[in-house]
């Protein structure tokens, strides 16, 4: 009997875990490895990639060796033609513009793998804006059911103390205005921090009942950019995916140009068949006479083509030239391209030395403004000082900490921007952490 109580014993206990699941606290890595796994822009980078080398495969196929079923008529000098059916193989010998669509494939690939890079950069800037902007929002909403907390005793006190006679009824007035408009921003920032939760989750590529027992975890340690700027210049022209990009679609564009340039190049291709031939159809009155096994010969064909372009309308030197265009704008691209990404970092490196010594100087003004609550607290308890005078001091430390916070916050954001843009992680630009 105890052997059995003690099994529906643990059978309840199991059954209270599945119930009430626990709630799992996640840093920015899990999420950002959750992201990988469900964002749907990185399974159509995964179908670009595949795409591309399938164009390879077609690109490639073009020096192969390509057989095809043929019937086909042939002369010979009879009032009716001849035909010919079975197994033609084609091959060709030389196109000058063959080896070039074959470079642009390959390299297609590469651009193809790099995108799908810039796709995984874009996805974790998400990840990591929707994470600090939660974090945000979720402190934030702290500050404000705390205030929120403060406003309701104040008010309470200053019933108690008017009831004392010790403060006038505007005092009691004036405390419940205060109370109802914290209480007002509490609320806004409850709706706030869901809706920053929510557009976390969906960063994640996850709907919220999947993501229901998910905690984010708030950030402790502020990293530190130990590179200088110059260094951070050098990074992004290694790492960074849009100028690797670039490039290569440079090399495909110059690449392009010399594939419409070997069009005036002769292409020769050689054709091999084997099969069976009827030398001379019959009439259509005696058309049965052509299925006559008698009349079907094996036959053997072989012929060299060779073609060269004389006359084009000027295609082929148009196209050279559309050729040509795409290549001078990709080269201004470029351009344009290296003076943005090197504006990008000066003014995030920059931001960051300035929103360092914002959150510095933010830090001072809250314990400073602690401290002058602390003894506006006490004066107005004690009958000193008054409610305008605590509710100012009250207000100082509410706009210091959450002015912190947007610092703090802002600081990771800007962080995050940086290494998007040069394309490398914080661990590789920021001190290690003690």
């Amino acid at each position: 009997m105890k052997k059995v109580f003690s099994l529906f014993t643990l059978f309840i206990l199991f059954s209270t875990i599945n119930i009430f699941p626990q709630v799992r606290g996640v840093d920015i890595d899990e999420c950002i490895n959750i992201a990988l796994q469900n964002h749907p822009d990185l399974f159509l980078s995964i179908e670009d990639n595949k795409k591309s080398v399938a164009d390879y495969r077609i690109a490639k196929s073009l020096k192969s060796i390509i057989i095809n079923g043929e019937v086909r008529t042939i002369e010979n000098g009879a009032n009716a033609p001849g035909l010919f059916g079975g197994l033609v193989a084609s091959y060709n010998l030389y196109d000058a513009k063959n080896d070039y669509v074959e470079e642009i494939a390959i390299t297609n690939i590469d651009i193809s793998k790099l995108k799908s890079q810039k796709t995984k950069n874009e996805v974790l800037l998400e990840v990591k804006n929707a994470y600090y902007g939660y974090l945000l929002s979720k402190n934030t909403l702290k500050i404000r059911e705390t205030i929120n907390e403060k406003y309701k005793k104040k008010s309470d006190l200053a019933k108690q103390l008017f009831e004392q006679g010790s403060r006038p009824i505007l005092d009691v007035s004036k405390a419940e205005v205060d109370m109802a408009d914290s209480q007002l921003q509490y609320e806004k920032a409850k709706n706030d921090e869901r809706k920053t939760k929510l557009n976390l989750f969906r960063s994640m590529g996850l709907e919220e009942g999947e993501a229901s027992l998910i905690n984010p975890k708030d950030i402790e340690t502020i990293p530190v950019i130990k590179c200088t700027l110059d260094e951070l210049y050098r990074m992004a022209e290694i790492y960074s995916p849009l100028i690797r990009i670039i490039t290569l679609e440079k090399r495909s564009a110059i690449l392009k140009i010399s594939e419409e340039s070997a069009a005036h190049f002769p292409r020769v291709d050689l054709s091999l068949g084997f099969g069976y031939a009827n030398p001379e159809l019959s009439a259509f009155s005696n058309a049965s006479d052509n299925l006559n096994t008698d009349k079907w010969n094996p036959s053997f064909l072989g012929a060299f083509k060779a073609t060269l372009p004389i006359f084009s309308g000027g295609q082929i030197s148009a196209r050279v030239d559309s050729a040509v265009s795409d290549y001078n704008k990709i080269s201004y691209k470029e351009k344009e391209l290296l003076i943005d990404t090197k504006n990008q970092i000066r003014d995030s490196y920059k931001s960051l030395e300035e929103i360092k010594k914002q959150m510095e100087i933010s830090n001072l003004i809250t314990k400073n403004a602690q401290r002058h609550l602390l003894l506006a607290q006490r004066s107005y308890e004690n009958g000193g000082g008054s409610l305008l005078e605590l509710q100012d001091a009250e207000l100082s430390v509410i706009r210091a900490e959450i002015g912190f916070l947007e610092s703090k916050y802002s600081y990771l954001l800007t962080l995050a921007k940086l290494t998007s843009i040069i394309g490398i992680g914080e661990s590789s630009i920021c001190k290690n952490q003690e």
